[in-house]
């Protein structure tokens, strides 16, 4: 009973902050890449049971198609500090719009210790549609899509349990150029609960 009353308080409690993984949340518009892109972010995700921090790396494979990899820290309010990894893509649909619309998902786990002696294992999968739309130096942009995670807690001398739960995953926020190459983002999001996103990001 006690390993399950152990998984069912980690997934109340991380699920704000992990939502997206690295402590990134979207973070960008649906605009077509360049080619050859390369654009750096960090920020920060903040949650009422725990805050998550992070980097991410896109790359423009070829125009209209991004593959972005995260790499971030978990900090939850009960438990030890944990690595968090993701990685994806995004493509952006040919279509005629006043809008602009890119396909996104992405895959991406998370460990850490939750008690001297139970560990936590997340696997996470979110797809969806992004949506934005360029005004100058202004881009919001919105997402509507899934999120699937699946949680495995090893409890020390007693086994494993483990939980997988899907949402619908809705965020929105903008993106500001300070000039040609740095951006400022704000983001509010909800899966399953609600968190708050900001950070920069640099395009090289």
């Amino acid at each position: 009973m006690k390993k399950w009353i152990v998984l069912a308080m980690v997934g109340a409690m991380a699920a704000p902050a992990m939502a997206q993984f690295a402590g990134l949340p979207y973070a960008d518009g649906a605009a077509a890449p360049e080619a050859g892109l390369v654009r750096g972010s960090a920020g920060a995700v903040v949650g009422d049971d725990a805050n998550a921090y992070g980097g991410r790396v896109t790359f423009g494979v070829m125009e209209g198609l991004a593959l972005f990899a995260d790499l971030g820290l978990l900090d939850p309010d009960e438990g030890d500090t944990g690595f968090t990894y993701q990685g994806g893509g995004q493509y952006t649909l040919p279509l005629d719009l006043p809008v602009d619309v890119a396909l996104r998902g992405s895959i991406g786990m998370a460990s850490y210790e939750v008690t001297d002696d139970a560990d936590a294992d997340w696997l996470f999968v979110n797809f969806g549609a992004l949506v934005s739309k360029t005004i100058e130096q202004f881009t919001p942009y919105g997402f509507l899509g899934m999120c699937y995670r699946d949680v495995e807690i090893d409890w020390e001398g007693v086994g494993d349990a483990s939980e997988d739960e899907t949402d619908v995953a809705i965020a929105g926020g903008a993106l500001f150029a300070l000039n040609e190459q740095f951006s400022l983002y704000g983001e509010l999001a909800h899966i399953d609960d609600l968190f708050f996103g900001l950070g920069g990001r640099f395009q090289f």
